[in-house]
């Protein structure tokens, strides 16, 4: 179960003067966050919210990781993005009065610091330099958006796969070691888990990869970048 931690408005404070996302911010809306704010416990596999729920809260998170989930008229679900330390989610519907347009689901054990609407919405109006990361932050996800929309219109199912698979590996703390299964793969690249499973079989049969219970190894990058370049000379 999620639950409040008891962790009080120092700890909140110190968080927040650790992140850049409040850098600048006067004291008195530092105390404020603090005084109306709290960290959640957010356990491996429970949601923070769902898509097309009401928006009451801002979300930042301060351990783990939380995916943002898309689900689309045929129920299938699509990691559009992960959010990390430092991350803040949920802020888009708080600013369009709209209802959460995915979900957030914790795929590690994790903690968020929950902002208020009310509270969110002040910073907003009285820290110019908050509003302006904001800002920063929301044309950095727009751009991102542009890129995968790109991959899913232009890239055959292989080279959607092989381009996550190079992704993640360039984001990965573990040298060649995905820590991965194939439905959250199938999430990420917007397939079905079958068809993930068909190509990953295909390519171990090859040698370029070895697959197990929820990881994967790379052995042969050279042939997943040749995948992507032939795109690119079309």
């Amino acid at each position: 179960m999620m639950g409040i931690q008891p962790d009080g408005s120092d700890a909140i404070l110190r968080f927040m003067r650790s992140q850049p996302l409040f850098e600048g911010m006067t004291q008195a809306s530092l105390a404020t966050v603090a005084r109306t704010s709290r960290f959640k416990k957010v356990p491996k596999g429970s949601f923070l919210f769902f898509q097309n729920d009401g928006a009451n809260a801002v979300y930042v998170v301060r351990r783990g990781a939380i995916a943002i989930q898309l689900q689309d008229p045929d129920g299938r679900e699509l990691i559009i993005n992960e959010m990390g330390p430092g991350d803040c989610l949920g802020e888009l519907s708080i600013l369009t009065g709209r209802p959460r347009s995915t979900s957030a689901e914790a795929i590690l054990d994790s903690d968020v610091l929950r902002i208020p609407r009310n509270v969110f919405l002040r910073l907003v109006r009285q820290e110019p330099q908050f509003a302006r990361r904001l800002l920063e932050v929301t044309a950095e996800r727009l751009q991102d958006s542009s890129r995968r929309e790109e991959a899913l219109a232009f890239h055959d199912a292989e080279q959607r796969v092989a381009g996550l698979l190079l992704t993640l590996d360039a984001t990965s703390g573990d040298k060649d070691y995905l820590s991965l299964s194939h439905e959250e793969l199938a999430q990420r690249a917007g397939l079905t888990r079958q068809t993930v499973s068909t190509i990953l079989g295909r390519w171990r049969r090859r040698g370029w990869l070895l697959t197990g219970r929820g990881h994967i190894v790379l052995l042969n990058r050279n042939e997943l970048h040749l995948l992507i370049d032939q795109l690119e000379l079309a």
